[in-house]
């Protein structure tokens, strides 16, 4: 199966941007943006401090504001001036794979702190675990991941705490020092919402093939509830929804050109505990689909899928490079008969999802589908920012290259290439 090859375009070519006010404003941020990927090696070498997290005890109940202290070590060869976070965004997963993210607010507002080389300073947050998490839990800093630890959590009525594990009562000001801890009282089914496929706005080399992508899954049962203890499996079933647009931005009114509304049920699988010692991984997802665009008329497309993925990850804790294949089978069902009848023969129903890269790095993220009129291929390239801007600024910049029929419903028969440039939160 051939796959077309792209055409060379001319990236910010005066007449793709002419045509409209907006492109101006967007091209110069993207210039900036690449100044600064391309500048930033030199000026932003690992000039961070190395945090270590420490609770008073290892046995920890769960609802609790709990202390949590954290030493920020100067491991570098320079003297660092800094102010330490004012929160941090840990990750908790439970033994059944499950993984939710809490986040742990400041006691006090610090400074800008003077740290030498070789040593350090520490500063004290206020954390609550949630209800659901109990027994053996992994805790880490999302963007530290060797600061794991394991914790054993316990319900607030099962256990009662000495005056010595339990942590000094604070003024409510200082137990919520921001409204998002305080309001987060009022959502305690938040905890079950999560990401779920990439999210990225990119603009395209050419302007009329941008694309913004928004995508977030919800677990449906409480994992510590009656029903998740009897039926071990309803842990794994989730809803998911992903929003795809296609954005025109070389037009005046910069409309979206087509959006995919794709909501889905699925089950996720723990990870299998038969599976290989050289696999890190291995989870089986399975489930239904429906994608269409919202539109009426002769430009209504609709479709549904079943479908099952596993996946396979390799990780090397020594070097963080990771590895993961994830091959998908989809069968499609109660397609537009009006509209798209043929789309299985250019969507197909075989695709295969490789990724690989480090954790704090460079990720490569490569999506190949085959089909009966053709094969296609995405391809992202992603790095995180913050590792050129010493920790400053939470996103990635991603590249993507797209060769494909069907990537929007709109025109699914026709072929699309497309250069896009952009910036992730999810990838």
């Amino acid at each position: 199966m051939k796959i077309e090859t792209l055409p060379v375009a001319v990236l910010f070519a005066p007449d793709c941007y002419s045509k409209f006010k907006i492109w101006g404003m967007l091209r110069g941020l993207m210039l900036v943006a690449i100044f600064l990927l391309l500048a930033g090696v030199t000026f932003a070498t690992d000039q961070t401090l190395t945090p270590t997290l420490h609770f008073g005890s290892l046995q920890l109940t769960a609802e609790q504001p709990t202390l949590l202290t954290v030493y920020f070590h100067n491991e570098t060869g320079d003297a660092l001036q800094q102010v330490l976070p004012e929160s941090l965004s840990l990750r908790v997963q439970a033994e059944d794979g499950s993984t939710t993210l809490v986040t742990a607010v400041e006691v006090e507002a610090s400074s800008l702190l003077s740290v030498a080389v070789g040593e350090f300073q520490k500063k004290d947050y206020r954390i609550v675990f949630p209800a659901s998490y109990q027994g053996i839990v992994e805790v880490l800093l999302v963007e530290h991941p060797k600061t794991a630890l394991l914790l054993n959590l316990s319900h607030k009525q099962e256990t009662v705490e000495s005056a010595e594990d339990t942590p000094e009562q604070q003024p409510d000001a200082e137990i919520y020092p921001t409204r998002d801890s305080l309001f987060s009282l009022y959502q305690p089914y938040s905890i079950n919402l999560s990401s779920y496929e990439p999210m990225y706005f990119l603009i395209g080399t050419d302007p009329g093939k941008s694309k913004l992508q928004l995508s977030f899954k919800y677990r449906l049962f409480n994992p510590s509830g009656s029903l998740s203890h009897q039926y071990n499996w309803l842990r794994g079933l989730y809803f998911a929804y992903t929003q795809t647009s296609f954005w025109d931005l070389s037009s005046d009114s910069a409309p979206f050109e087509d959006t995919s509304y794709k909501p889905e049920l699925f089950l996720l699988s723990s990870n299998w505990t038969s599976r290989p010692k050289w696999m890190q991984g291995f989870f089986i997802q399975s489930g239904i689909q429906h994608e269409s665009n919202g539109r009426g008329v002769e430009f209504s497309r609709s479709t549904n899928a079943f479908y099952i993925k596993p996946t396979m990850i390799f990780f090397d804790a020594a070097s963080d490079l990771g590895l993961q294949l994830s091959p998908k089978l989809s069968a499609y069902f109660n397609n537009d008969d009006e509209t798209n009848p043929d789309l299985a023969d250019y969507r197909g129903h075989v695709e295969l999802e490789l990724k690989f890269g480090k954790a704090d790095g460079f990720v490569s993220t490569t999506q190949l589908r085959l089909a009966k009129r053709g094969a296609s291929v995405q391809t992202d390239l992603s790095y995180p920012i913050s590792k050129l801007l010493k920790n400053n600024f939470d996103l990635f910049f991603q590249i993507q290259y797209t060769n494909a029929r069907a990537e929007s419903l709109i025109n699914y028969r026709e072929r699309d290439h497309a250069l896009r440039l952009g910036f992730a939160i999810v990838r």
